[in-house]
C-alpha cells in the first residue's frame, strides 16, 4: 500500500469523482443488469466508462511528480523518464 498524505478517503480529492462513480453503477440499469442467476451482466456503458476515467485520472494526479519530466540514467546507463506516464496500473 502506498504511503498516502490524506488522513482518510473522505479527505482525498479523488472522492468526489469515485461517488459519482459509485452512485451511477449502483443505480444504472445496464450496470446492474444481472441474468437469471443473478450475475451481472457486465454491461458495457458509456456513462459509466466516461466516469471511470474522470476517477482515474483524479487518482493519477493526486500521484503526479511535482517535478516535470526529465532524463536520468540507471544504474545500467539506460534512460529512464520521470513524471506521468499513460500506462495502466
Amino acid at each position: 500500500m502506498s504511503a498516502t498524505p490524506y488522513p482518510s478517503f473522505v479527505d482525498a480529492p479523488w472522492t468526489d469523482a469515485y461517488v459519482r462513480l459509485a452512485n451511477h453503477c449502483s443505480t444504472c440499469a445496464t450496470c446492474t443488469a444481472v441474468d437469471k442467476e443473478g450475475v451481472n451482466l457486465e454491461l458495457p456503458c458509456a456513462e459509466a466508462d466516461e466516469l471511470y476515467e474522470k476517477y482515474r485520472q483524479a487518482r493519477r494526479a493526486c500521484n503526479a511528480p511535482a517535478s516535470s519530466a526529465r532524463e536520468r540514467t540507471d544504474s545500467r546507463d539506460i534512460e529512464i523518464a520521470t513524471g506521468t506516464l499513460d500506462r495502466p496500473r
